[in-house]
């Protein structure tokens, strides 16, 4: 399994072995790793106030569930969140083009485990997913953070959304996707999801024209009737859920890419009055939040 980590990224899996030692865990957990990195992730450490790594520890210390220490000789299971934690690791660093697996990725790697205690706190101080790949893949400077500094906490939010309600939909099969849950809208899960890609694929043409064009202006909203015309209900739940969640990935990427000039763009969109176009962002992501709130009821 770890035939391609570096000397570094296997210190720290063996590290956070002691972590969970210490604490009297049974398992090395996702907070564990993260304890672990914030010693031997040098990027992060770069990234991170003097005090913030004290601070985090002092925090996973309280809200851990503490037993008697254990040896630190005997081994310990990697829990599901820690081994998702690595699996993405790995994927991180061949999506990079990196031939080893080293810290950082296993940090990424953390950031995409959603829900867990150490993604959490990692974005807490400021730790997001798309600026920090793209320090560990070398970007130039300009490229680290999001061109709009307020598209931050959008763009985390919204990778929070997605990778919160892709890991929860994944579990199920079909059958969930075929029910109806409460909303205002006479549509099963399938459909309402579909009803989303519909959003996401618009909204990513927008802001395509957005960045390139002076003023931006659309004849309508993805209408209601697309969801029957496409048939969403007749289609695989699976693919449904990983095609919307690849399809926002591509648009958080786009997201980064607009600059604070731009956000005040106009955007006509049907006879609706001119929106900037951060208000046109901000609705997508409250529609999006909406609509998975009644998906996931």
């Amino acid at each position: 399994m770890f035939e391609r980590y570096t000397e570094k990224a296997r210190g720290a899996v063996f590290l956070a072995r002691y972590e969970a030692s210490i604490l009297g865990c049974s398992a090395i957990e996702a907070e564990h790793l993260l304890l672990s990195l914030l010693k031997e992730d040098k990027i992060l450490l770069g990234l991170l106030r003097e005090d913030v790594a004290e601070a985090i520890r002092v925090e996973i210390e309280q809200i851990s569930p503490r037993g008697d220490q254990r040896d630190p000789s005997i081994d310990l299971p990697l829990s599901v969140e820690s081994k998702r934690a690595l699996a993405y690791g790995a994927e991180e660093a061949v999506r990079l083009g990196h031939e080893f697996i080293d810290c950082p990725h296993l940090t990424l790697g953390l950031l995409r485990v959603d829900g867990c205690i150490a993604a959490i706190l990692l974005r807490e101080h400021g730790i997001q997913s798309v600026p920090y790949r793209s320090i560990v893949g070398g970007a130039p400077a300009a490229l680290l953070q999001p061109a709009a500094p307020w598209l931050g906490d959008i763009i985390a939010a919204l990778e929070n959304l997605v990778g919160r309600t892709r890991k929860h939909l994944k579990r199920y099969a079909d059958v969930y996707g075929e029910q109806q849950p409460q909303m205002d809208k006479p549509w099963t899960r399938k459909q309402a999801l579909g009803h989303l890609v519909d959003w996401t694929a618009a909204h990513h043409v927008w802001l395509a024209r957005a960045l390139t064009e002076p003023r931006l202006a659309a004849s309508s909203y993805p209408a209601d009737s697309w969801v029957s015309g496409q048939k969403y209900e007749n289609y695989v739940w699976q693919e449904i859920v990983d095609l919307w969640a690849a399809l926002n990935l591509l648009l958080i990427h786009v997201l980064a890419q607009i600059p604070e000039p731009k956000l005040g763009l106009e955007c006509r969109i049907g006879i609706q009055e001119p929106i900037p176009l951060s208000k046109l962002i901000e609705r997508y992501m409250e529609h999006c939040e909406g609509v998975v709130a009644s998906i996931l009821a």
